[in-house]
């Protein structure tokens, strides 16, 4: 008897057909007393040869610190959403999402901007719009942010 051949793609083919998502950078805009603004740059691979409709993005952000106790804490700012942005055909996109921190966790943030670099964790979910059905991809990345020490010694290293 002739057995069917396999035609499960491989962990990896499957990867690689699939969308997906990254956190290329997270830039401090704007700040005052009260709140602070960053904005949230967020990759999304589209690796199929059509375009496709993104029909929502969001995310929490996290301060990511280590407690007195020594266990890693993650500490609320904010979060960030956008919807309805098209991807074109077998490439990625960059989306700037703006988020607006404003929470006690904001006071320690800013002071620790200040002095040095921030760790924070960015965890959400991106939604297509395949019009068949719309999966939904969750996504968790931890990135250090530079701090005003690094931003204002690269500045004036390159001058």
């Amino acid at each position: 008897m002739n057995e069917m051949p396999d035609n499960t793609p491989t962990p990896t083919e499957k990867q690689e057909n699939a969308p997906a998502v990254e956190i290329r950078d997270i830039l401090f805009k704007d700040m005052t007393i009260s709140e602070m603004e960053v904005t949230v740059n967020v990759a999304v691979k589209n690796p199929m040869p059509v375009p496709v409709s993104l029909k929502k993005i969001e995310f929490t952000l996290n301060r990511v610190a280590e407690g007195e106790d020594g266990v890693r804490k993650d500490r609320y700012l904010g979060e960030g959403m956008r919807e309805d942005v098209r991807l074109a055909p077998s490439s990625e996109t960059v989306i700037g999402i703006d988020v607006l921190l404003k929470n006690s966790a904001l006071l320690s943030a800013a002071a620790e901007f200040l002095t040095g670099d921030i760790t924070v964790k960015v965890a959400g979910t991106v939604s297509f719009d395949l019009k068949i059905f719309a999966p939904a991809i969750r996504f968790e990345e931890t990135k250090k942010v530079n701090g005003l020490p690094s931003i204002l010694f690269k500045e004036n290293k390159e001058l």
